[in-house]
């Protein structure tokens, strides 16, 4: 159980690296607190999230970045009641037109998207994200391309139990993952509709969409 300092300081940390796609010092985090809390001892609360698994140090002398875990505690308690978040709701005028949709997805959040038999959109925006410089990234997310017909039918049934999933990295039930997220819902028995991109992905944009989209016929 996080303590209500380091929940705050884990959001505030989850939300400037997706912003910025760079690791987070304690620094930064001060300055988001406006010196509430000295960066002596935000270190002291990255310390003891690190050693809960929520956070990682990709350089020695660097700032932080979340972990999968860092991003599911994100998904699952901060955006729990913020699920028609407003960059969601600036996109519902498009829901008529799931092509336009998904094309505003891909400038907005940088991500692959599909629905139903469709191929997914978004191709150039996604791989401008700054993951794609590394050939592990790149390869990832060909691999998840090339299986996509393929495991359309298989995340179809992960919808059984819940008509909405939020696969980050390697929870990913279907399909061996690292470094991609996927987001996914159904709406009735077959419609599905499929989110991809990076893990460092804006979560609280895309789960709004899509949970908007599955409450509209």
């Amino acid at each position: 159980m996080l303590k209500e300092r380091e929940r705050n300081i884990l959001e505030l940390l989850v939300r400037d690296y997706i912003r910025t796609a760079e690791p987070v010092s304690s620094e930064r985090i001060a300055r988001h607190l406006r010196g509430t809390l000295s960066p002596a001892s935000i270190r002291n609360v990255f310390s003891a999230l690190t050693d809960e698994g929520f956070i990682t140090q990709p350089h020695t002398s660097g700032g932080r970045v979340p972990s999968v875990r860092g991003y599911r505690f994100f998904v699952d308690e901060v955006l729990a009641d913020e699920i028609e978040s407003a960059a969601a709701l600036r996109m519902i005028e498009a829901l008529g037109d799931l092509r336009v949709l998904q094309e505003r997805m891909a400038r907005q959040f940088r991500v692959l998207s599909a629905f139903g038999e469709g191929m997914p959109v978004g191709f150039d925006e996604v791989f401008r994200e700054p993951e794609f410089a590394e050939r592990d990234v790149v390869k990832e997310m060909s691999m998840f391309l090339d299986r996509f017909e393929r495991q359309r039918d298989a995340y179809l049934e992960s919808l059984e139990d819940d008509p909405f999933r939020v696969y980050i990295g390697e929870e990913n039930p279907v399909e061996r993952m690292h470094a991609i997220s996927v987001v996914v819902g159904r709406r009735g028995r077959d419609d599905i509709f499929f989110v991809a991109g990076p893990t460092r992905m804006n979560y609280e944009g895309i789960i709004g969409t899509v949970r908007i989209w599955m409450k509209n016929d």
